[in-house]
Parts: C-alpha cells; structure tokens; sequence
C-alpha cells in the first residue's frame, strides 16, 4: 500500500436501531411462514387424528385454519418485504390470535405459548421504531 492512499473502513449504518428493525422483522416473517405452512398441512391432512384435519375440525376452527393460513403467509412476504400492509396483517394476525387464545379460550382453548409470542414480538418491535425514530429525530 502506498503511503498516499487512505484505507476505507466500514462505516456504520446510518442508523443501528432501522438494522436491527429489519433483521428483526425478517425473523418474524420467518416464523409466520413456519406458522402459516402448519396450517397447510392440516388443510391438507397430513395429520390424521381428530381435531388435526381440515375434515374432523370444528366448524371454528376450520374458519380460523383457513383464515390463519393464508394470512400469516401474507403478512411473512410482507415483513420480509418491508412494505407497511405486511406489519398491519401482522398486527391483525396477533391481535386475531390473542383475542382467540384468551377472550374466545372456551372455544379454541388458551395457548400461552402463542400468546405470549405475539404480544412480546409485538412490545419488541414497538421498541425498536420507538428507538429507531428517536435517532432520526436526534441525527437529523
């Protein structure tokens, strides 16, 4: 290397918090298809025992199989994507789940672990706007 020529190290992100907001989302939109394609494979009777196929359901939760299958694989395009219909459809499926797994528990039962996902996904990614507009506004 010359002495006149000035090494280029890599620069941070203009804003740390935007990153990690997107890596975050990318992750979530990971577990929604994994969320969503498990509701395929009761669509598609993969599983046999009662309860676990599209056909043995309830007419419930065949409304809510349906309507989870094709919108949690919606809302995964649209977090990866990083367009704004993919965070309101997540947030309609969360609020949808939550309100399922508590207010409606007599019907579809009280699934902690899906709760408490969705409301903690939910607090998280409000912290990160939260922080990320705060260092925009403060930047710039």
């Amino acid at each position: 290397m010359m002495d006149n020529e000035v090494t280029q190290l890599p620069s941070e992100p203009d804003n740390p918090y935007d990153l990690a907001l997107n890596v975050y989302l990318r992750g979530v939109a990971a577990i929604l298809l994994l969320l969503g394609l498990r509701h395929w494979l009761y669509i598609a009777g993969v599983f046999q025992d009662d309860g676990w196929s599209l056909e043995t359901m309830s007419n419930q939760w065949r409304f809510v199989t349906i309507n989870l299958a094709v919108v949690d694989l919606v809302a995964a395009v649209g977090l990866w994507m990083r367009v704004a219909w993919g965070n309101v459809i997540w947030v309609y499926i969360a609020m949808f789940e939550v309100a399922m797994h508590t207010v409606f528990a007599d019907t579809f039962g009280f699934d902690w672990l899906i709760v408490s996902f969705h409301v903690v996904s939910l607090l998280v990614f409000v912290g990160l706007l939260v922080m990320s507009r705060r260092h925009e506004a403060a930047v710039g």
